[in-house]
């Protein structure tokens, strides 16, 4: 099953974008697929049991049981660790950008916002001892985000469309190196 096929016809997704639609809190299944992501690169990855608790504030609300939650939470998990340890295959992050959409309005940005809410929630350990490599790989996750445009250091880059786009087009194998580092210090 492809990311794609796992991100539309999924219980956990399905749930997410259940959860969005009455609470604007909530990660929809964009924005939970960067956020699982984010957990399986991390090097100090909260357990799924505590990954459901943050998901879903009301896990009754989606139709399924905690357990049922926490098993697709780590059956994606493991999805996502071996498309990422796989080195015939390349990591597909599951959005479409329209041609003509900005890219700080996409799904890619939403991917990752929830990418980076699981870093910034374990971010000294993610910094750990490679703080600069890190903050460089991190970079185009951030800009692509669009959660930081306004900021003078994001300004220049949210400005140059081209640049962006060559950030998006290098995402995948930007997540294969964060997982590699992360692994390397493990």
């Amino acid at each position: 099953m492809t990311d794609s096929e796992l991100l539309l016809d999924g219980q956990l997704f399905q749930a997410l974008d259940k959860m969005a639609d009455t609470d604007e809190e909530s990660l929809d299944a964009i924005m939970g697929h960067g956020y699982l992501t984010a957990q399986v690169i991390s090097p100090a990855p909260d357990s799924p049991e505590q990954i459901c608790e943050v998901m879903f504030s009301n896990p009754e609300a989606t139709g399924l049981s905690k357990e049922e939650l926490t098993r697709n939470i780590s059956d994606i998990l493991s999805f996502i660790d071996n498309q990422l340890n796989d080195d015939s295959a390349e990591f597909v992050i599951p959005v479409a950008v329209e041609e003509d959409e900005e890219l700080l309005e996409s799904e890619l940005a939403d991917w990752c916002a929830g990418f980076l809410e699981a870093h910034i929630e374990q971010e000294d350990a993610w910094l750990g001892d490679n703080e600069q490599a890190v903050a460089e790989l991190l970079l185009p996750v951030a800009a692509l985000s669009g959660l930081f445009a306004d900021e003078p250091d994001f300004k220049e880059i949210s400005n140059n469309g081209t640049l962006l786009e060559d950030m998006a087009v290098q995402l995948p194998e930007v997540m294969i190196e964060l997982y590699l580092l992360m692994r390397a210090d493990s």
